[in-house]
């Protein structure tokens, strides 16, 4: 309201009551209170839209996921620094589980680096398909690993470490 849109209508609501301090601080609550519902409430009503329907997930930001796979020759479960990296090792994505249907498929590079990127935010499942290698290999580390991916966050999971077979 204008200025004198606002006084005009202070003296509507105070016609034919007596003038009192009281009045006047009563009357200018009401009238606050009738100004911030007129803010708060659409504001109210798009705060539970945005949490019942959630943001567009076409403008956030996409996430990516980074891995290795090491061969882990003295079967610690830790990557030491004289142990290699597993080339050409199949890597999968999986929105459910490990073992479902996955959603995207990626081999390691000649240091055991892997990659997933421009991924939506959500959970996710990285598996290491070493069943497919010859020779086979045993995990010393999880073989699945869960990802709760945020909007724009890049995440680090821990290597993934095999031994030889029969080692």
């Amino acid at each position: 309201m204008r200025p004198t849109d606002m006084q005009s209508h202070v003296l509507q609501m105070m016609e034919g009551r007596s003038v009192t301090i009281q009045n006047v601080q009563e009357d200018a609550m009401k009238i606050s209170m009738t100004r911030l519902s007129l803010i708060a409430v659409p504001l109210l009503f798009a705060t539970q839209l945005f949490v019942a329907f959630g943001s567009d997930a076409s403008d956030a930001e996409p996430g990516s996921i980074y891995g290795n796979v090491y061969c882990d020759a003295d079967k610690n479960g830790t990557c030491d620094c004289e142990e290699h990296g597993l080339q050409g090792i199949p890597i999968q994505i999986y929105v459910e589980h490990c073992g479902g249907t996955a959603i995207q498929t990626v081999s390691t590079d000649e240091k055991g680096d892997f990659s997933f990127r421009n991924f939506e935010s959500g959970t996710y499942f990285i598996r290491a398909r070493l069943d497919y290698v010859c020779g086979g290999r045993m995990p010393t580390t999880a073989s699945c690993q869960e990802v709760k991916l945020a909007a724009g966050e890049t995440v680090n999971l821990p290597p993934f470490g095999y031994s030889e077979y029969g080692q």
